[in-house]
C-alpha cells in the first residue's frame, strides 16, 4: 500500500507540475501583451465589458497571478499551498470559460497567445479549454489530498511519467484543431454531409434549382481525387437527364469552386456513380414541387 501511495503522489505531482508549466506560459503570454498594450478583444473581455486600460491592468494582474502560482507549483516547496492555489485558479477558469461559451461570447479565449486576439469566429471559444480548466482544477485537489503532511512534494521515481502524461495532455487540448485535410481541404468529418451542406448554400445550387429541379430525395455520389461529385435527377417530365455538381476547395478558406453540366442518365448503369445519398434532411423540400411563389429549398447552411 505504501508503494502505491508513493506511485500514485508521484504521478500526481508530476501532472501538477505540468499544470504549474502551463499557468507559467500562460502568465508570461498575458504579461507580454499587457506590457506590449495589445487591445486583445477576448470572449472573456467582451464577457467582463471592460475598456482598454481596464482591460490591460486585469492581464497584467492574472498573468502575474499565474506565473507565481506555476512558479509555487512547480518548486514543490509548498506543495499544500500550491495545490490550493492551483484548484482555485481551475474553478474560476471553469466558471469564467463556462459562461463565455454558454453565452455564446464571439471571440477566443486568448489563454496563452503571444499577439492580439481579435479573431470573432475563427477561433472560436470551444469545451477543450473548459476542459483544460478541468484539469487543473481536478489536479490541483489530487495534489492537495497527497501533499497534506508532507513537508515537499512527493517526487520520486513516477514523477518524470506524470509530468510527461499532463503536459501531452494539455497540449492536445491547447492545439488548434485542424477541421480540414492538408491537400484537398476538405473536412476532416462527415466529409460528404458537409459539403453537401456547403454546395446546397451557392447560388449556382440555388439558380439550377430553380431552373431544373425539384430534385429527388435521392442523389449518386463519387469523389475523384479532390473532387467531389453530386448526382442528381430530375423530373421525368424534363427528360432522363441528371444535374452533376463538380465540387473542390482550391485554397485554405476560400469559396467552392463548383462546376454545374447536364449528362443523360445511363441506362445500363454504366459510369453512374455507385454510392447513393440522402439529401431530404440536407434539402428538406426535396422532391416537392413549388407552389404559391414559396421557395423550392430551405438549405442548411455551409458546416
Amino acid at each position: 500500500m505504501i508503494g502505491i501511495n508513493q506511485v500514485t503522489g508521484s504521478v500526481i505531482a508530476g501532472c501538477a507540475a505540468s499544470c504549474g508549466a502551463v499557468l507559467i506560459v500562460a502568465g508570461a503570454s498575458k504579461l507580454h501583451r499587457g506590457i506590449r498594450g495589445f487591445d486583445d478583444m477576448t470572449a472573456i473581455r467582451r464577457a467582463l465589458r471592460m475598456p482598454r486600460r481596464q482591460w490591460r491592468l486585469f492581464g497584467l494582474a492574472a498573468g502575474s497571478t499565474e506565473c507565481l502560482v506555476g512558479t509555487l507549483v512547480c518548486s514543490g516547496a509548498y506543495p499544500v499551498l500550491g495545490g490550493v492555489s492551483l484548484a482555485a485558479l481551475g474553478a474560476v477558469f471553469c466558471a469564467v470559460l463556462a459562461y463565455v461559451v454558454f453565452a455564446h461570447v464571439p471571440g477566443s479565449c486568448g489563454c496563452i497567445r503571444w499577439r492580439a486576439a481579435t479573431e470573432t469566429g475563427a477561433e472560436a471559444l470551444t469545451w477543450r479549454a473548459i476542459a483544460r480548466s478541468g484539469i487543473l482544477f481536478g489536479v490541483g485537489v489530487a495534489y492537495t489530498v497527497v501533499s497534506v503532511g508532507a513537508a515537499h512534494a512527493p517526487r520520486q521515481y513516477w514523477f518524470g511519467p506524470g509530468l510527461a502524461a499532463g503536459a501531452a495532455v494539455l497540449v492536445l487540448l491547447s492545439m488548434p484543431v485542424p477541421v480540414r485535410t492538408p491537400v484537398c481541404r476538405r473536412p476532416l468529418w462527415r466529409k460528404t454531409r458537409t459539403t453537401l451542406r456547403a454546395l446546397a448554400s451557392h447560388s449556382s445550387f440555388a439558380a439550377m434549382a430553380d431552373s431544373a429541379g425539384p430534385f429527388g430525395p435521392i442523389a449518386r455520389y463519387r469523389r475523384t481525387g479532390c473532387t467531389d461529385e453530386f448526382w442528381f435527377t430530375v423530373p421525368p417530365g424534363q427528360g432522363n437527364l441528371a444535374v452533376v455538381f463538380q465540387v473542390n476547395r482550391a485554397a485554405p478558406g476560400a469559396r467552392l469552386a463548383v462546376h454545374v453540366s447536364l449528362r443523360d442518365v445511363p441506362t445500363s448503369g454504366a459510369g453512374w456513380p455507385a454510392r447513393t445519398i440522402t439529401v431530404a434532411d440536407v434539402l428538406p423540400q426535396a422532391g416537392k414541387p413549388r407552389t404559391n411563389g414559396e421557395r423550392r429549398y430551405e438549405v442548411s447552411p455551409s458546416a
